[in-house]
């Protein structure tokens, strides 16, 4: 197996990703739609959790992608390990917002 360079997603997680984030596609539309008609707001919420959880996939994805392919790399090289660490600890910081 030749290995993949740092910058490019595994292409499994990569399709994964992108199906998730096309239903998410459809379920905004989906939501701009309800919100628009005055729709039954448990109806709303029901979609508006949908995207959430698709969006919680295409990070998944890509995390997971990311710890494949960029991680090894950089946590064994002592001059890259801290600045990677504290790159991904920023990024989750970010979603604890």
């Amino acid at each position: 197996m030749v290995p993949l360079p740092s910058t490019i997603m595994l292409p499994d997680q990569k399709t994964k990703a992108l199906a998730a984030l096309k239903k998410l596609d459809g379920l905004s539309r989906k939501v701009h739609q309800l919100l628009e008609e005055d729709a039954y707001c448990p109806e709303i919420l029901r979609n508006v959790l949908a995207m959430k959880g698709h969006l919680d996939h295409v990070q998944a994805r890509i995390l997971e992608s990311h710890m494949k392919t960029c991680a090894p790399k950089k946590l064994s090289s002592e001059s890259e390990k801290d600045e990677f660490v504290q790159e991904l600890l920023k990024v989750f910081g970010l979603s604890t917002r």
